[in-house]
């Protein structure tokens, strides 16, 4: 038996003159999000971060746990 544990959405951020990603994770959103919605919520973080940042893009993450 499948069971669906959750979905979480994990937006990248970079930012001029830094290496490293700024991650921000959102966990338990619905099941198979729109990815216009999933772009507009990277754009929202995006412009409420620092002037400068750029959507490096956003991570899907589905779990499951599959049992006898």
């Amino acid at each position: 038996m499948i069971q669906k544990l959750g979905t979480k959405l994990q937006v990248h951020l970079s930012q001029l003159g830094v290496q490293k990603l700024k991650k921000i994770t959102f966990p338990n959103v619905v099941d198979d999000p729109n990815e216009n919605e999933i772009i507009q919520l990277g754009e929202i973080m995006k412009d409420l971060d620092k002037d400068g940042t750029l959507l490096d893009g956003v991570i899907i993450t589905s779990q499951s746990r599959v049992t006898k």
